[in-house]
């Protein structure tokens, strides 16, 4: 099953247990297939350097450093405009098109979860991706 990590979901893992953390073990142990694309991969390092900044003592896991070394990398053409509110949402639809993913993880509750599918890909949140997973 291919997916696409949206950056909430990735930054949550780094610094805290929980679903976004498990939907990320699951990559990690090959239950899951992860895909990124170059813009996606420069805001997931962007946000996890500021979290890191927010939060200097907290004990993280670098997954972004695993994506960027592991996971299945595509460049996309076909474009996202105007999907939805929000213009740095549209990397995540991209990337999810160009690696014709199963799935998008998402924990955007403002603009991609609302959406619940796009052009026919399932957005789920980290505990129904988890539920979904079995």
């Amino acid at each position: 099953m291919k997916v696409v990590f949206d950056t909430i979901v990735v930054a949550s893992a780094c610094l805290w247990r929980g679903a976004p953390f498990d939907c990320l073990a699951a990559w990690a142990d090959g239950s899951v297939e992860a895909f990124i694309s170059p813009p996606l991969l420069a805001e997931y390092e962007e946000t996890f350097e500021e979290l890191r900044e927010d939060y200097p003592t907290r004990p993280c896991v670098d997954w972004v450093a695993a994506l960027r070394s592991s996971a299945g990398l595509v460049f996309p053409v076909e474009r996202a405009t105007g999907a939805v509110a929000d213009p740095f949402d549209e990397m995540d639809l991209e990337c999810a098109l160009a690696a014709h993913a199963s799935i998008i993880i998402s924990g955007d509750k403002k603009h991609l979860l609302p959406l619940g599918n796009f052009r026919n890909i399932p957005i789920m949140s980290p505990s129904d991706f988890l539920r979904h997973l079995g």
